[in-house]
């Protein structure tokens, strides 16, 4: 009778103790699940941040300001302007774009968002560097290169460049979206082997999960990245 109770104890423990599994993975899910709708809302209603900026409002300015202006006044410091040059040319060239965009100038299917910021920009850095009272000329070559300090580059030269730094910020940008995304197991597996380039063994048996879950996470991530880039590049712009 003793051997029975005690089974049945240990039978019922044991139940317990997977409800309690079971109750703590749903919990850890939900709450992944949660985070995963939020930062996707997040980001998605940034992109209407244009069509907003369209009927002037004050916060859509402020959001596209912060996102866009690191990258424009990186730009023109590239093209040899001054600190104080690069505000002024990346305000008057933010404030063209919400201009033309407003006037409908701006039409997506000819062109993702990068390339024409850098039309834009390109031809307010030349102006500036014009008011200063230094012509625009080309850049001159240095050791077979095209130096980016002392003259403003030809437009094919900073294109080159323009393009370096807009990629470089499209991946910071999404890489930041992603995070948001990600629990911290992911996460950490995916900058393990995608980033740093452990191999994927030895990624799973630090975490304590399967080579293929290791790769299953770097390739959904990877995915996921490229649907971030196109949603930024192709549309609007993207996380706050």
């Amino acid at each position: 009778m003793y051997g029975r109770e005690e089974a049945g104890s240990d039978i019922n423990f044991a139940r317990k103790n997977r409800i309690l599994v079971a109750q703590r993975r749903f919990s850890e899910e939900r709450i992944q699940f949660e985070r995963d709708i939020l930062a996707r809302v997040q980001w998605e209603t940034t992109t209407i941040m244009l069509e907003r900026l369209r009927e002037s409002e004050d916060f859509a300015w402020t959001q596209f300001t912060d996102r866009f202006r690191l990258p424009l006044i990186r730009f023109a410091q590239n093209c040899g302007l001054s600190s104080t040059e690069a505000e002024d040319a990346t305000q008057d060239a933010m404030m063209k774009f919400v201009e033309a965009y407003r006037a409908g100038r701006y039409d997506r299917s000819r062109g993702r968002l990068g390339s024409w910021l850098f039309t834009i920009a390109y031809q307010s850095i030349r102006s500036h560097r014009r008011d200063a009272g230094r012509s625009p000329v080309q850049a001159p070559v240095v050791s077979g290169r095209t130096t980016f300090f002392s003259a403003i580059p030809d437009e094919q030269s900073a294109r080159t460049q323009w393009d370096t730094d807009w990629d470089r910020y499209l991946l910071d940008a999404c890489l930041h979206q992603l995070r948001s995304e990600l629990n911290p197991t992911h996460l950490l597996a995916f900058e393990l082997v995608a980033i740093k380039e452990v191999p994927a063994q030895t990624v799973a048996d630090e975490l304590g999960i399967s080579r293929d879950t290791v790769y299953q996470i770097r390739y959904r991530a990877l995915k996921r990245l490229s649907e971030l880039r196109e949603t930024l590049d192709a549309v609007e712009i993207g996380t706050g």
